[in-house]
C-alpha cells in the first residue's frame, strides 16, 4: 500500500461567497479584540515602569537628603569644635543630634582600638614564638 507523494489540488476560495464574507467579519471582529488587548497590555507594561522610573528618583531623593542631614550635622559639628557656634546658639534637636553623632563616633573609635589592639598582641605572640 503505497501512498500517494502527489500534491494535493488546493482548494480555490470564492472570495465573494456568503461563508467567506460572515468568515472574515468574525476574523477582523477578533482581530480587532486581541489588539486591543494587546494595547491594553503594553499600556500598563508602560505604566509600570513609569510607577518603577517615580519610585527610583524617589528613593535617590531620600538618599540625597539622609546624605544632607548628615552633612549638615557633620558642619554643625566642624563649627561647634571650632568655635564658630556656641552651645547656647543651638536648639534642643541639635544638640541631642550632635550628642548622638559623638556617641556613634565614640563607639567605632572603641572598636577600632580594641582591633587594633588584639591585633598588635597577636603580632606580639608571633614575634615571641619566633624568637
Amino acid at each position: 500500500m503505497k501512498e500517494n507523494t502527489q500534491e494535493k489540488n488546493i482548494v480555490t476560495v470564492n472570495e465573494d461567497s456568503i461563508f467567506y464574507k460572515i468568515k472574515s467579519f468574525f476574523r477582523n471582529l477578533f482581530h480587532k479584540n486581541k489588539t486591543m488587548e494587546k494595547t491594553n497590555v503594553e499600556a500598563v507594561a508602560e505604566n509600570n515602569t513609569e510607577q518603577e522610573e517615580s519610585a527610583k528618583k524617589a528613593f535617590v531623593e531620600n538618599l540625597k537628603n539622609i546624605e544632607n542631614d548628615e552633612t549638615l550635622l557633620l558642619k554643625l559639628q566642624k563649627q561647634y569644635r571650632s568655635g564658630e557656634i556656641k552651645e547656647e546658639e543651638l536648639t534642643e534637636e541639635q544638640k541631642k543630634a550632635l550628642c548622638s553623632l559623638y556617641d556613634d563616633q565614640i563607639e567605632k573609635l572603641k572598636k577600632s582600638n580594641a582591633l587594633r589592639k588584639s591585633k598588635i598582641l597577636e603580632y606580639r605572640k608571633a614575634m615571641m614564638a619566633n624568637n
